[in-house]
């Protein structure tokens, strides 16, 4: 089941992200770039083209100037890096006086992307990473970052801009960070006024802080963290191993997370830290149980953590505000919705407003030894209540809880301190088992039948227990596979209830929409794209796929009688 879900989740990476959340723009396209290329085997006397390529970022950005000397303006231009692993003798950090350059007519702006072709490798193991630096620092605007791997670094892996600069409208496209002694990726500047409009798509970060073990510091790093940014996406990646949070939104704002995979952090999943407007959406959290990640007592993987950590003590007032997780999936974790009081002094007030954790399937239940902390919904905070503390409006609503009682005794499920009770509103969730304080109160319903343990399917037409019917919520008008909700009623949990499609049906919808479908063969109708089908089994393994041009009719032979998964990109 998780590879079915995992390429459901990537599936619906076409989809737009929020309004509320911009894509990131470009300053030229692709094939308009001033480029220089680089090889492991180059040579910095070279001229920096594709037969004669450069080795370092000196010898390529020695060369880019000299091929824009000309220019003035806003320069869309590229570091093109061939096949191969680089042992890198220095890092790629685009300096102030490399973005913006004088010239013999006037200033140009290097907008610099780094393109990878094939497979590329910037390999950091032999540098010692200038402190707050990425193995790729960007000052550039309308840039891309493509089809790279950045590993072993002893600072970070990627950043977006310096302490002084904003690198604002950046695209990170198949890039994979793998081993960085804190942050994997970084993105913000607190104090500017400027939007990031930064998005990664498609991209793997694994293995990052790894300081908080290896280290004397503690817990400093986090896969993708977000500090001071505003107008990010992550959408479609796998971000998983990490020992700290997999994504971090910490003073930040307009952030959406959706149709991402997270596995076996050590530290939370989400973690909302001083964050406002926050959609996390379509995701797939679990936790494998790993003992090499969570050895006993400490602590496994919490899926959504929402706290305030005052990181200054010139501002009175921190705030985690207006976050809507829904059409999640968390399997096993040691915690799903956990609300945490934070850390700031008496002088300073905290508040916590306007949460809701909707269309969610929680399923299975994993703690460490030592670990108290194992909840669906976990509050926690200090006794007697802090007087500066004020938590308000959470709703959590027309979910599947589930995990076995003899396991996890239900008393566990819940723990909300009496002073926070009133901010807690439940309604229509469905349970394994009654829950003190909440039982059948508000339309939830204990419904015995649910699976206890992650069933062969998560989707109601093929695992018939996580059915169940509830009301609508406004704003969630589709499940975790962009099928449509019931205006009057709806499935509980992360998927709708929908049948099998007749093969009799035509293909023709123009959205990466995953429709699960039976038959002999599947009829492709004309569309106004060009598109490709892809065509799985229920172990996510292709079968066939096929490009169809813009008019086009077709049929596909699916030579078996069972369903199989179609997916349109």
């Amino acid at each position: 089941m998780r590879s079915i879900l995992i390429a459901l989740l990537l599936s619906v990476a076409t989809l737009h992200a929020s309004a509320d959340v911009p894509f990131p723009r470009l300053v030229a396209d692709s094939a308009s770039r001033i480029r220089v290329y680089l090889h492991p085997s180059g040579s910095d006397a070279n001229d920096g083209s594709r037969s004669a390529p450069v080795a370092t970022y000196t010898g390529a950005m020695r060369r880019m100037k000299d091929l824009t000397q000309l220019d003035t303006g806003r320069i869309g231009c590229a570091f093109h890096f061939l096949p191969g692993t680089y042992r890198l003798t220095e890092p790629f950090i685009q300096s102030a006086g490399d973005h913006r350059v004088v010239g013999a007519n006037g200033v140009r702006w290097l907008e610099l992307s780094f393109e990878g072709e094939g497979d590329v490798v910037l390999d950091a193991i032999d540098l010692k990473m200038p402190a707050g630096h990425g193995v790729i620092t960007t000052s550039g605007s309308g840039i891309e970052i493509v089809h790279l791997t950045v590993r072993r670094s002893d600072q970070f892996g990627i950043r977006l801009g310096t302490g002084s600069r904003r690198s604002t409208n950046v695209l990170l496209r198949n890039v994979t960070i793998d081993s960085t002694y804190t942050h994997g990726v970084l993105i913000g500047q607190d104090g500017s006024a400027q939007s990031d409009t930064a998005a990664l798509v498609g991209c793997t970060v694994r293995n990052t802080n790894t300081m908080n073990y290896r280290g004397v510091l503690g817990q400093f790093g986090s896969a993708v963290k977000l500090f001071g940014a505003s107008d990010v996406t992550v959408r479609a990646c796998w971000i998983g191993r990490n020992w700290g949070e997999a994504v971090c939104i910490n003073n930040s704002k307009r952030v959406l997370v959706e149709g991402t995979t997270i596995e076996d952090n050590w530290a939370p999943g989400i973690y909302c830290d001083v964050a406002d407007s926050v959609v996390v959406r379509n995701n797939l959290l679990r936790s494998n149980k790993d003992t090499t990640m969570f050895p006993q007592g400490r602590r496994g993987m919490v899926g959504i953590l929402i706290s305030t950590e005052a990181w200054t003590g010139s501002i009175t007032e921190f705030r985690t505000r207006n976050v809507d997780v829904y059409n999640n999936v968390f399997i096993n974790m040691a915690g799903c919705l956990d609300i945490w009081e934070g850390t700031v002094s008496f002088l300073q007030r905290q508040i916590i407003e306007n949460i809701r954790f909707a269309h969610n399937t929680c399923i299975g239940m994993w703690t460490t030894v030592g670990n108290t902390s194992v909840r669906f919904v976990n509050g926690v905070y200090s006794q007697p209540f802090p007087i500066n503390r004020t938590i308000r409006n959470v709703l959590v609503a027309n979910n599947i809880f589930s995990v076995d009682p003899a396991a996890v005794n239900p008393s566990r499920w819940v723990r909300v301190p009496a002073e926070a009770l009133p901010a807690f509103s439940y309604q229509a969730n469905y349970w394994c088992a009654s829950i003190d304080g909440i039982g059948v109160s508000n339309n939830n319903v204990v419904a015995s039948w649910l699976p206890t343990s992650e069933p062969s399917s998560l989707y109601p037409e093929l695992t018939t227990t996580l059915r169940g019917v509830v009301s609508p919520l406004p704003g969630i008008s589709s499940d975790a596979r962009d099928v449509a909700r019931g205006a009057l009623q709806t499935n509980v949990g992360a998927y709708e209830d929908l049948s099998l499609v007749s093969v009799t049906d035509e293909v023709r919808r123009e959205r990466a929409i995953p429709l699960l479908v039976i038959g002999p063969a599947l009829r492709v109708a004309p569309a106004s794209r060009s598109r490709i089908v892809d065509v799985y089994d229920l172990q996510s393994r292709l079968i066939v796929s096929v490009s169809v041009q813009s008019g086009e009719e077709c049929t596909i032979p699916l030579h078996t009688t069972a369903p199989v998964i179609v997916v349109q990109r």
